[in-house]
């Protein structure tokens, strides 16, 4: 059964190793461990036993939500894990107004799920990540 949990130490490095499959790169351990305990930031993970399937990271200000990393292991994806995690951030932050985050312009899959969840492209970020690929920069207002 899978649970939707803050992060804790012992997870990070699954966590690490999921973003790097998945992103190519990491906020790190260092990073992760640093910031576990900052109120301005949640870190959700899906659990099932204590195997990290999925992973999100926002920083949340004043009812603004910035969205830093958002990942599901390969093998789990379109499973409902990255609504259910997606969600349950949501459901924590509910004075929310507005949510940013930068996507990889040829990532199909999750540009997708973003405009299913009604988020829209506001801008473009060119050679935005290490490798040189664009971000898009999308962004969601609840009202």
């Amino acid at each position: 059964m899978i649970k939707i949990e803050r992060l804790i130490k012992e997870d990070i490095p699954q966590v690490v190793l999921l973003e790097e499959e998945l992103l190519g790169d990491s906020l790190g351990v260092e990073m992760l461990e640093n910031e576990i305990n900052n109120t301005s930031i949640c870190f959700l993970t899906a659990k099932d036993n204590k195997k990290v399937l999925g992973y999100i990271g926002a920083y949340v200000i004043e009812g603004e939500m910035e969205i830093l990393n958002f990942v599901v292991d390969k093998a789990h994806q379109r499973s409902g894990i990255g609504t259910l995690l997606f969600n349950e951030l949501l459901k924590r932050y509910p004075n929310t107004l507005s949510i940013i985050l930068e996507v990889r312009e040829n990532n199909e899959q999750g540009i997708n799920f973003y405009k299913k969840n009604n988020f829209n492209v506001i801008s473009k970020r060119k050679h935005y990540y290490k490798n040189g690929d664009d971000a898009l920069v999308m962004m969601k207002e609840i009202i």
